[in-house]
């Protein structure tokens, strides 16, 4: 009798867990990251890396993670780093750029902490930087301003940011074709949403030098702003050229 309790029990206690297994859900299957081939992730720095380095740059840092990744031949996340900043360093100061330590420190940060990890996770996707070319600190326009009987370019800038507030210096460049350039510069702190017209007080002209469209007036302006006061700023420059027809600037091409 004692045997056949023990038998029961036992055979109870299969059926118990016999249904708790049969009662849990299936293991659920994902879907590998990339299934499609050439799925495009895009790879989106932000403007300040993108102006600080160059788009080509960048995309050849993903391009050669993408590479050992692909292979096979290294999955450590701080060896990829290394690699794909080498090769963003080397395009980028092949296209020009004077790249400082705290830069490429700024790259190597990026790259390990918003690629490298989707890299190793996803290493059948094709990899493509697709970023904004629009700094924080914006030229929003260029203008002329009466001046009594005199004209003068104005330059208004703006913090279209949302990282707080910017270090910026501007140095303005006004150019009539046939006289001597006039340059100024000048220094500000813009909160977010904040901006500010600058000028350089002595670049005053008549309006009949320009007016006819005999004469060209160009204005170079160059902006470099930082997050902190003598911190690593970023610098780019942009042309504005007068259109006596419309009486307005338009951004031109620099050459």
């Amino acid at each position: 009798m004692k045997s056949r309790r023990l038998f029961c029990a036992v055979s109870s206690l299969f059926f118990l867990a016999s249904i708790q297994a049969c009662s849990q859900p299936p293991p659920q299957v994902m879907n590998p990251p990339c299934a499609t081939p050439n799925a495009t992730i895009q790879v989106k720095p932000n403007a300040d890396l993108s102006l600080m380095f160059g788009n080509d740059a960048i995309q050849a840092a993903v391009d050669a993670m993408t590479r050992h990744v692909g292979q096979k031949e290294i999955t450590s996340a701080t060896e990829l780093t290394r690699l794909g900043t080498d090769a963003a360093v080397r395009t980028a100061e092949a296209n020009g750029k004077n790249l400082k330590p705290q830069d490429k420190a700024v790259l190597e940060v990026y790259l390990r902490e918003d690629v490298v990890s989707t890299m190793i996770q996803s290493p059948t996707c094709v990899f493509k930087v697709s970023a904004s070319s629009k700094p924080e600190v914006t030229i929003e326009a260029v203008y002329l301003e009466n001046i009594g009987d005199k004209q003068i370019a104005k330059v208004k800038i703006a913090n279209t940011g949302q990282q707080g507030a910017r270090f910026i210096h501007v140095v303005l460049r006004s150019i009539i074709e046939g006289m001597k350039p006039l340059s100024g510069q000048t220094e500000m702190v813009l909160d977010p949403g904040q901006w500010r017209n600058v000028s350089h007080p002595q670049a005053r002209f008549p309006m009949s030098a320009i007016g006819s469209g005999k004469k060209k007036l160009i204005v170079f302006v160059q902006v470099s702003y930082a997050k902190e006061a003598g911190s690593q700023p970023i610098v780019y420059q942009e042309e504005w050229a007068y259109d006596p027809l419309s009486q307005t600037f338009k951004q031109s091409t620099m050459k």
